[in-house]
C-alpha cells in the first residue's frame, strides 16, 4: 500500500491534512450545505454501456461522537439494487484537541456484510498550533484475517514565523512482519507576504540499499491579485527513462469573481502533450480547465465545467472540448436540496453526447 493510498483515506477522516498539494478534483467545487444528515446519489448511463448505482450516506452526532455511513449499491443478478460496498467512519472527540477516528471498509461477497479494512487513527493539536497524527491500516491476508499492512506518521509544527513544515511517513511490515519506513513526503509551505504563498515537498521511498531516494517533487506558489483574482502555480518534477529528477508537469490556476460568477481556469502543461514523451524539458499544453460557477436565487449554484484536451488519434489538432459537465444545485425545501450533474463527452463521431445523469437529494445540516 502506498502513501498516496494511505494519504487518501486518511484525508477523507481527518480533513486537515497539510500534505495535499492543492490538487482538487474538478467536481468537489459544485457542493452545496456541508455534512447533511442524509444524502442519496443516483447515477444512471443513457448509453447503457454501464449499470445505474446509487450511494446513501448518513451522518449522526451526538455527544462529540460522529458516525458517517455511507453505502454503495448495485444491480444484483436479479436486477435489483444491492450493497456491495459499505464505509463507516466514526469520530470521537476525547479532548478539545484530540480526536480519534476508525475508518472501516466492508464488502458484501455472497451478500454478507464482512469488513476488509480499518484505520484506526489518532490526531492532537498543541496549543501553539503543532499538530501530530497516526493512522494504523489493517486490511485482510491471505488467511482472512486481519493483518497491521500500514503505519502513517504526520508531523506538523512551524519551524520559523510564517514556516509550516509537515513530514509525513509510512512504515511497512518487512518479511520479518517488522515495521519498516518505506516512503517519506517532506512538505514545506512559507508565507513571503500577505498575498504570496510558496510550497515545497518531496516524495522519497526507500531503496534495496535503505538509501533514501527522491522520486518526485513539487514547487508552487499562489498569489492574491487584488480582492478578486488569485493565480496558483505548481511544477512537478518526477524520475526520468535515466532515474534522474526532471520537469514532467505544470500547472497554472486562475481563479477570479466578478458580478456573482466564480471563474476557474486550470492549464496543465505536460512532456507527453503530444501523445509521445519527449525526450528535452520542454512542456506543451496538454489539457485546459474552464469551470464557471454562477450564484442562483436561494442560495444555489450553476456551474458549467469544461476540459479541453488534444485527440488520441491526432494529437498535434487543436485542442478541443472534449468533457462537459452541467451541475445545478438548488433548494427544494427547508434543510433540503438537489444536486443535478450531466457529464457529456465526445463519442466516436466526434459529438458530445450525454454520458452520466447524476442526482443527489441531501437533506439535514
Amino acid at each position: 500500500m502506498t502513501l498516496e493510498r494511505i494519504a487518501g483515506i486518511c484525508f477523507c477522516i481527518v480533513i486537515t491534512s497539510a500534505v495535499a498539494t492543492g490538487q482538487q478534483r474538478s467536481g468537489t467545487a459544485d457542493q452545496g450545505p456541508q455534512g447533511p444528515a442524509r444524502s442519496v446519489i443516483e447515477r444512471t448511463y443513457p448509453a447503457g454501456d454501464l449499470a445505474p448505482s446509487r450511494s446513501v450516506q448518513t451522518r449522526s452526532e451526538s455527544g462529540g461522537r460522529e458516525v458517517v455511513v455511507e453505502t454503495s449499491e448495485a444491480p444484483d443478478i436479479e436486477g435489483r439494487l444491492a450493497p456491495i460496498q459499505e464505509i463507516v467512519m466514526e469520530t470521537i472527540r476525547t479532548a478539545p484537541n484530540t480526536a480519534q477516528t476508525r475508518h472501516d471498509v466492508f464488502g458484501f461477497a455472497d451478500r454478507r456484510r464482512k469488513l476488509l479494512e480499518t484505520t484506526e487513527s489518532q490526531r492532537e493539536a498543541q496549543a501553539n498550533g503543532d499538530t501530530s497524527a497516526v493512522h494504523n491500516t489493517r486490511a485482510q491476508d491471505l488467511n482472512g484475517r486481519l493483518g497491521l499492512m500500514s503505519r502513517q506518521m504526520e508531523q506538523t509544527r512551524s519551524t520559523a514565523p510564517d514556516v509550516r513544515q509537515t513530514d509525513t511517513t509510512l512504515l511497512a511490515p518487512d518479511l520479518n512482519e517488522a515495521l519498516r519506513e518505506t516512503e517519506r513526503i517532506e512538505y514545506t509551505e512559507r508565507r513571503i507576504n500577505p498575498g504570496v504563498v510558496r510550497h515545497d515537498s518531496t516524495h522519497l521511498v526507500r531503496d534495496l540499499n535503505g538509501q533514501w531516494q527522491p522520486i518526485e517533487t513539487r514547487r508552487g506558489e499562489a498569489r492574491e491579485i487584488g480582492a478578486s483574482e488569485r493565480i496558483e502555480e505548481e511544477t512537478i518534477q518526477r524520475r526520468d527513462i535515466n532515474g534522474k529528477l526532471a520537469v514532467d508537469e505544470r500547472t497554472v490556476t486562475r481563479r477570479s469573481n466578478a458580478n456573482e460568477q466564480d471563474r476557474v481556469v486550470i492549464e496543465t502543461h505536460a512532456r507527453y502533450a503530444d501523445g509521445l514523451l519527449r525526450s528535452d524539458s520542454r512542456l506543451a499544453l496538454s489539457q485546459r480547465v474552464h469551470r464557471t460557477t454562477t450564484a442562483t436565487a436561494n442560495g444555489g449554484r450553476y456551474t458549467v465545467e469544461e476540459v479541453e484536451g488534444r485527440s488520441g488519434v491526432a494529437p498535434n489538432d487543436p485542442m478541443r472540448v472534449i468533457r462537459r459537465t452541467v451541475t445545478t444545485v438548488r433548494q427544494i425545501g427547508t434543510d433540503r436540496w438537489v444536486t443535478e450533474r450531466q457529464v457529456f463527452e465526445r463519442d466516436v463521431n466526434g459529438r458530445l453526447r450525454l454520458v452520466i445523469n447524476e442526482t443527489e437529494e441531501r437533506a439535514g445540516g
